[in-house]
């Protein structure tokens, strides 16, 4: 057993047998960033969480007292090549890993971030079991399916599914607290640009940025409508008009979500 602090004695963590059991501050408990890991082999990805100590919400929904687990051992959730998670071939997704509380016992699950499931840490989910039939994007996957288990946000993982084959991530991201809320906000480390040049009518696009982004579109038309579409949903739609107007559509599109335009782009903003 070995005992530390930083060097002002703020910070210390407790490690039995080489495993970190507790990390923890002048005030208590605090929170830090995971230890995840994700490796591709042959179209299919394997993500692991290193030996942790995780508080969860209890599962009775109207008790507000954490329980804390500890991992002494790494864990890892294999998704077989053909489980897309509902991902768009050749399209990156970001995949998110949760620790679930299974009785006592720290299991990992993960769902892609495109389905626009909550990951608040509040309530409950339930899991599906992980297979190479794992193909939509709004079903929390695990091991073995789970009912009513508490989680929490330990990672994300950005990957390109390539007709039911996975490639090496191109982002492997821990996570811990409330850093996936902030940086999922719209407007957070984001700036208006002018993507006129990189876009075209009647073309998918999606949002690959791993936070919401907003669309002003500027149509220019004189006999043809003009529409805005997010996810498949008709956001705005104007025209025709006898003369040539300019009239903005604009719309905010979920992560992973796609859009396109019709009509006649004059000018189109995104800020992302």
């Amino acid at each position: 057993m070995s005992l530390s602090f930083t060097d002002d004695g703020s910070q210390g963590s407790l490690s039995i047998g080489g495993v970190q059991s507790l990390l923890f501050n002048k005030g208590g408990v605090t929170s830090k960033l995971q230890s995840v890991t994700c490796t591709a082999n042959t179209g299919a990805l394997t993500f692991g969480l290193n030996p942790t100590v995780l508080d969860f919400r209890s599962t009775t929904l109207t008790t507000g007292v954490p329980v804390t687990r500890t991992s002494n051992a790494a864990i890892s959730l294999a998704l077989p090549s053909g489980g897309t998670l509902g991902a768009v071939t050749t399209v990156q997704a970001r995949l998110i890993l949760v620790a679930i509380d299974n009785a006592g016992t720290v299991e990992l699950a993960v769902v892609n971030i495109a389905g626009g499931n909550s990951l608040s840490e509040e309530g409950v989910i339930n899991t599906t079991a992980i297979s190479a039939s794992s193909t939509a994007n709004n079903v929390f996957y695990s091991t073995t399916a789970r009912t009513g288990v508490a989680y929490r946000v330990v990672g994300a993982v950005d990957a390109v599914n390539t007709a039911g084959a996975w490639g090496n991530p191109v982002l492997v991201q821990p996570m811990g607290g409330e850093a996936l809320s902030a940086m999922s906000s719209l407007g957070y480390g984001q700036t208006w640009q002018n993507v006129l040049g990189s876009r075209a009518i009647n073309t998918t696009y999606y949002n690959t940025t791993g936070k919401p982004i907003m669309v002003v579109i500027t149509c220019t038309y004189v006999t043809s409508n003009a529409n805005l579409t997010i996810n498949g949903v008709g956001m705005a739609s104007t025209g025709p008009y006898a003369s040539s107007v300019l009239i903005p559509m604009s719309g905010i599109v979920p992560v992973g979500g796609n859009y396109s335009a019709s009509g006649s782009a004059g000018g189109w903003i995104e800020l992302r």
